[in-house]
């Protein structure tokens, strides 16, 4: 699909998800994003890429080729795969590397440096309220039977 079709056929809910998917990754709130936050956006999710692929992956995403991604470009080249509905077996994949002490949960403290590796810093409160949205049985985390 040629430049900014996909971005056309998303529900405004799908372009408002990957708005703040992306605005997680603009660590200095800059409105883009630069190989460093896209770095450091890898990292934070558990994926490990050296420098080459890294700058590889940039240059694939920068669509207009000038040093930096903006929003529409993140959103037409994520956009497919973002909303591809993924087997339990990937979500449980992503779960396990978001709960660093293996246990079945990720709590406010893993909530947290999973945020603070993106480069973004939230209160505790601000932590408990997310944990709060998708917190079925009112223990204070987030369980993978309730993500799957």
């Amino acid at each position: 699909m040629s430049y900014n079709k996909k971005i056309k056929k998303l529900t405004s809910g799908q372009v408002k998800e990957l708005r703040q998917a992306f605005d997680l990754f603009d660590a200095d709130g800059s409105g883009d994003l630069s190989l460093i936050e896209l770095k450091k956006a890898l990292v934070a999710l558990g994926v490990t890429v050296s420098d080459r692929e890294a700058r590889q992956m940039f240059a694939a995403i920068d669509l207009d080729k000038n040093g930096l991604i903006e929003f529409h470009e993140f959103a037409e080249v994520i956009a497919d795969s973002y909303f591809k509905k993924l087997t339990r077996a990937e979500i449980v994949e992503a779960f396990r590397r978001f709960d660093h002490n293996h246990d079945g949960y990720i709590e406010a403290d893993e909530l947290k440096a999973i945020l603070t590796k993106l480069g973004r810093n939230y209160s505790n409160e601000e932590i408990r309220r997310m944990i709060a949205q998708v917190d079925e049985d009112g223990n204070g985390k987030i369980c993978i039977e309730g993500m799957v």
